[in-house]
Protein backbone atom coordinates (compact mmCIF):
# COMPACT_ATOMS: atom_id res chain seq x y z
CA UNK A 1 0.00 0.00 0.00
CA UNK A 2 1.41 3.39 -1.00
CA UNK A 3 1.75 5.96 1.75
CA UNK A 4 -0.21 9.22 1.39
CA UNK A 5 1.43 12.29 -0.09
CA UNK A 6 3.68 14.69 1.78
CA UNK A 7 1.52 17.86 1.60
CA UNK A 8 3.81 20.06 3.70
CA UNK A 9 6.79 19.36 1.44
CA UNK A 10 4.64 19.90 -1.66
CA UNK A 11 3.41 23.21 -0.29
CA UNK A 12 6.95 24.43 0.37
CA UNK A 13 8.18 23.41 -3.09
CA UNK A 14 5.15 24.93 -4.82
CA UNK A 15 5.46 28.18 -2.90
CA UNK A 16 9.12 28.74 -3.65
CA UNK A 17 8.94 27.66 -7.28
CA UNK A 18 12.20 28.73 -8.94
CA UNK A 19 13.42 30.65 -5.88
CA UNK A 20 15.88 29.20 -3.41
CA UNK A 21 13.88 27.68 -0.52
CA UNK A 22 14.91 27.61 3.10
CA UNK A 23 16.83 24.33 3.38
CA UNK A 24 15.86 23.71 6.99
CA UNK A 25 12.13 23.87 6.25
CA UNK A 26 12.43 21.41 3.38
CA UNK A 27 14.66 19.24 5.53
CA UNK A 28 12.06 19.02 8.33
CA UNK A 29 9.24 18.32 5.86
CA UNK A 30 11.31 15.65 4.14
CA UNK A 31 12.06 13.87 7.40
CA UNK A 32 8.45 14.13 8.53
CA UNK A 33 6.82 12.68 5.42
CA UNK A 34 9.43 11.13 3.14
CA UNK A 35 9.36 10.98 -0.67
CA UNK A 36 8.06 8.83 -3.53
CA UNK A 37 10.74 7.43 -5.81
CA UNK A 38 9.81 6.18 -9.34
CA UNK A 39 10.61 2.55 -10.18
CA UNK A 40 11.37 1.01 -13.57
CA UNK A 41 10.62 -2.44 -12.12
CA UNK A 42 9.77 -3.72 -8.65
CA UNK A 43 12.68 -2.70 -6.44
CA UNK A 44 14.58 -0.93 -9.26
CA UNK A 45 14.90 2.84 -8.82
CA UNK A 46 15.03 5.13 -11.83
CA UNK A 47 18.14 7.33 -11.76
CA UNK A 48 19.46 10.01 -14.11
CA UNK A 49 22.51 12.16 -14.71
CA UNK A 50 23.14 15.87 -14.17
CA UNK A 51 25.00 17.99 -16.75
CA UNK A 52 28.31 17.19 -15.03
CA UNK A 53 27.65 13.46 -15.18
CA UNK A 54 26.74 12.97 -11.53
CA UNK A 55 24.03 10.43 -10.74
CA UNK A 56 20.67 11.85 -9.65
CA UNK A 57 17.71 10.30 -7.84
CA UNK A 58 14.25 11.84 -8.29
CA UNK A 59 11.87 12.08 -5.33
CA UNK A 60 8.29 13.37 -5.42
CA UNK A 61 6.15 14.84 -2.66
CA UNK A 62 3.08 13.29 -4.33
CA UNK A 63 3.01 9.77 -5.81
CA UNK A 64 0.99 10.67 -8.94
CA UNK A 65 3.67 12.77 -10.73
CA UNK A 66 6.21 10.09 -9.92
CA UNK A 67 4.21 7.53 -11.86
CA UNK A 68 4.32 9.83 -14.92
CA UNK A 69 8.12 9.68 -15.21
CA UNK A 70 9.06 7.99 -18.53
CA UNK A 71 9.74 4.31 -17.94
CA UNK A 72 8.14 4.25 -14.49
CA UNK A 73 5.89 1.33 -13.57
CA UNK A 74 5.15 2.65 -10.09
CA UNK A 75 6.61 4.46 -7.09
CA UNK A 76 7.98 3.44 -3.71
CA UNK A 77 7.74 5.51 -0.56
CA UNK A 78 11.09 6.13 1.18
CA UNK A 79 11.61 7.70 4.58
CA UNK A 80 14.74 9.69 5.40
CA UNK A 81 16.82 6.68 6.46
CA UNK A 82 15.85 4.77 3.32
CA UNK A 83 16.68 7.77 1.13
CA UNK A 84 20.11 8.04 2.70
CA UNK A 85 20.75 4.35 2.06
CA UNK A 86 19.37 4.67 -1.48
CA UNK A 87 21.74 7.50 -2.40
CA UNK A 88 24.66 5.57 -0.98
CA UNK A 89 23.67 2.37 -2.76
CA UNK A 90 23.18 4.01 -6.17
CA UNK A 91 26.18 6.31 -5.91
CA UNK A 92 23.94 9.33 -6.47
CA UNK A 93 25.32 12.76 -5.60
CA UNK A 94 21.98 14.61 -5.83
CA UNK A 95 18.46 14.04 -4.59
CA UNK A 96 16.01 16.14 -6.60
CA UNK A 97 12.84 17.00 -4.65
CA UNK A 98 9.86 17.69 -6.89
CA UNK A 99 6.26 18.79 -6.50
CA UNK A 100 3.76 19.69 -9.20
CA UNK A 101 5.11 23.24 -9.40
CA UNK A 102 8.51 23.30 -7.73
CA UNK A 103 11.88 21.57 -7.54
CA UNK A 104 14.97 21.65 -5.34
CA UNK A 105 18.30 19.84 -5.68
CA UNK A 106 19.58 18.47 -2.40
CA UNK A 107 23.28 17.46 -2.29
CA UNK A 108 23.82 14.02 -0.86
CA UNK A 109 26.52 15.32 1.50
CA UNK A 110 24.04 17.77 3.01
CA UNK A 111 21.40 15.08 3.46
CA UNK A 112 23.95 12.84 5.19
CA UNK A 113 24.91 15.64 7.57
CA UNK A 114 21.33 16.60 8.38
CA UNK A 115 20.26 13.00 8.84
CA UNK A 116 22.49 12.82 11.88
CA UNK A 117 20.85 15.82 13.49
CA UNK A 118 17.18 15.10 13.06
CA UNK A 119 15.22 13.34 15.83
CA UNK A 120 14.17 9.85 14.95
CA UNK A 121 14.00 6.38 16.40
CA UNK A 122 17.80 6.01 16.36
CA UNK A 123 18.60 9.40 17.88
CA UNK A 124 18.84 9.56 21.65
CA UNK A 125 17.72 12.85 23.19
CA UNK A 126 18.65 13.49 26.82
CA UNK A 127 18.51 16.51 29.14
CA UNK A 128 21.63 18.59 28.46
CA UNK A 129 24.50 18.76 30.93
CA UNK A 130 27.82 20.56 31.11
CA UNK A 131 28.97 24.20 30.96
CA UNK A 132 28.15 24.68 27.25
CA UNK A 133 24.59 23.47 27.73
CA UNK A 134 24.14 25.67 30.78
CA UNK A 135 25.49 28.75 28.96
CA UNK A 136 23.33 28.04 25.92
CA UNK A 137 20.20 27.64 28.01
CA UNK A 138 20.89 30.87 29.92
CA UNK A 139 21.49 32.74 26.67
CA UNK A 140 18.30 31.28 25.24
CA UNK A 141 16.27 32.53 28.20
CA UNK A 142 17.74 36.02 27.74
CA UNK A 143 17.27 36.15 23.97
CA UNK A 144 13.75 34.74 23.68
CA UNK A 145 12.20 38.16 24.24
CA UNK A 146 13.74 39.41 20.99
CA UNK A 147 12.02 36.67 18.98
CA UNK A 148 8.27 36.99 19.64
CA UNK A 149 7.42 34.39 16.97
CA UNK A 150 9.28 31.68 18.90
CA UNK A 151 6.75 29.76 20.96
CA UNK A 152 8.97 27.21 22.73
CA UNK A 153 12.52 25.90 22.49
CA UNK A 154 13.92 22.59 23.73
CA UNK A 155 17.61 22.02 24.29
CA UNK A 156 18.82 18.44 24.38
CA UNK A 157 21.98 16.38 24.36
CA UNK A 158 21.65 14.32 21.17
CA UNK A 159 23.63 11.21 20.49
CA UNK A 160 23.51 8.42 17.96
CA UNK A 161 23.95 4.93 19.43
CA UNK A 162 26.88 4.22 17.10
CA UNK A 163 28.64 7.53 17.78
CA UNK A 164 30.47 8.41 21.01
CA UNK A 165 30.32 12.16 20.27
CA UNK A 166 27.12 13.89 21.43
CA UNK A 167 25.97 17.29 20.23
CA UNK A 168 23.66 19.99 21.53
CA UNK A 169 20.41 20.02 19.56
CA UNK A 170 17.99 22.94 19.70
CA UNK A 171 14.40 22.35 18.62
CA UNK A 172 12.54 25.62 18.07
CA UNK A 173 8.76 25.90 17.59
CA UNK A 174 7.97 29.05 15.61
CA UNK A 175 4.57 30.62 14.95
CA UNK A 176 5.55 31.44 11.37
CA UNK A 177 5.48 29.40 8.19
CA UNK A 178 8.14 28.56 7.22
CA UNK A 179 9.79 28.41 10.67
CA UNK A 180 13.38 28.06 9.42
CA UNK A 181 14.46 31.72 9.10
CA UNK A 182 13.45 32.66 12.65
CA UNK A 183 14.96 29.50 14.17
CA UNK A 184 18.24 30.00 12.32
CA UNK A 185 18.43 33.67 13.30
CA UNK A 186 17.85 32.73 16.93
CA UNK A 187 20.72 30.23 16.88
CA UNK A 188 23.02 32.76 15.22
CA UNK A 189 22.16 35.32 17.90
CA UNK A 190 22.93 32.79 20.63
CA UNK A 191 26.31 31.86 19.15
CA UNK A 192 27.36 35.51 19.01
CA UNK A 193 27.38 35.64 22.80
CA UNK A 194 30.86 35.54 24.30
CA UNK A 195 30.56 32.23 26.22
CA UNK A 196 29.23 30.46 23.10
CA UNK A 197 31.43 31.76 20.29
CA UNK A 198 33.48 28.58 20.25
CA UNK A 199 30.39 26.50 19.40
CA UNK A 200 29.50 25.70 15.79
CA UNK A 201 28.06 22.89 13.70
CA UNK A 202 28.26 19.94 14.32
CA UNK A 203 28.67 20.61 18.06
CA UNK A 204 25.36 22.46 18.03
CA UNK A 205 22.49 22.33 15.53
CA UNK A 206 18.92 23.62 15.23
CA UNK A 207 15.71 21.94 14.05
CA UNK A 208 12.90 24.41 13.19
CA UNK A 209 9.35 23.26 13.90
CA UNK A 210 5.91 24.61 13.07
CA UNK A 211 3.30 24.09 15.83
CA UNK A 212 0.74 22.68 13.37
CA UNK A 213 2.82 20.95 10.69
CA UNK A 214 5.10 19.31 13.27
CA UNK A 215 2.66 18.77 16.11
CA UNK A 216 3.66 15.10 16.45
CA UNK A 217 7.34 15.98 16.82
CA UNK A 218 6.52 18.63 19.43
CA UNK A 219 4.36 16.16 21.36
CA UNK A 220 7.25 13.70 21.32
CA UNK A 221 9.60 16.35 22.72
CA UNK A 222 7.12 17.04 25.53
CA UNK A 223 6.92 13.33 26.34
CA UNK A 224 10.70 13.13 26.64
CA UNK A 225 10.57 15.58 29.57
CA UNK A 226 13.19 17.86 28.03
CA UNK A 227 13.25 21.21 29.85
CA UNK A 228 11.42 23.76 27.65
CA UNK A 229 12.30 27.42 27.42
CA UNK A 230 9.35 29.76 26.88
CA UNK A 231 8.75 33.47 26.94
CA UNK A 232 8.74 34.91 30.43
CA UNK A 233 5.17 35.78 31.47
CA UNK A 234 4.39 39.43 31.11
CA UNK A 235 3.82 41.24 34.42
CA UNK A 236 0.20 42.05 35.14
CA UNK A 237 -0.68 45.69 34.53
CA UNK A 238 -0.60 47.79 37.67
CA UNK A 239 -3.98 48.69 39.04
CA UNK A 240 -4.69 52.44 38.92
CA UNK A 241 -4.43 54.25 42.22
CA UNK A 242 -7.82 55.20 43.70
CA UNK A 243 -8.85 58.78 43.15
CA UNK A 244 -8.56 60.98 46.25
CA UNK A 245 -11.86 61.67 47.99
CA UNK A 246 -12.94 64.81 49.78
CA UNK A 247 -12.26 64.71 53.52
CA UNK A 248 -15.28 63.81 55.59
CA UNK A 249 -16.13 65.81 58.72
CA UNK A 250 -15.08 64.07 61.85
CA UNK A 251 -17.79 62.61 63.96
CA UNK A 252 -17.67 63.01 67.70
CA UNK A 253 -17.34 59.81 69.55
CA UNK A 254 -19.98 60.87 72.06
CA UNK A 255 -23.53 62.18 71.75
CA UNK A 256 -24.88 64.89 73.97
CA UNK A 257 -27.81 63.80 76.07
CA UNK A 258 -30.57 66.00 77.32
CA UNK A 259 -30.50 66.98 81.02
CA UNK A 260 -32.06 64.43 83.31
CA UNK A 261 -34.54 67.01 84.57
CA UNK A 262 -36.03 67.28 81.13
CA UNK A 263 -37.02 63.63 81.35
CA UNK A 264 -38.80 63.90 84.70
CA UNK A 265 -42.58 63.75 84.69
CA UNK A 266 -44.10 65.77 87.47
CA UNK A 267 -47.27 64.53 89.11
CA UNK A 268 -49.96 67.19 89.54
CA UNK A 269 -50.19 68.41 93.11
Amino acid sequence: MTAPSNPHLAQLLDRFGGQEPDPMDLFVALFDGGLFVPLSAPGVVITGRDPEGGRVVLGFADPLPGRDVPGAVGVAHHDAAQLTALLEGTGAVWLVLRSRQGEWKLPRALLDAWARDFPGERLLLEPPTGPDARALREALARRMGGFPAVRTAWLSRARWPDSPDPQLLLHVAVDEDPPGPVANHLLQALLREEPLRHLAYPRVAVVPLHPVAHADTIADLERRNLPPVRHAPRPAPAEPAPEPTAPQPKRRWFRRSRPAADHLHREPS
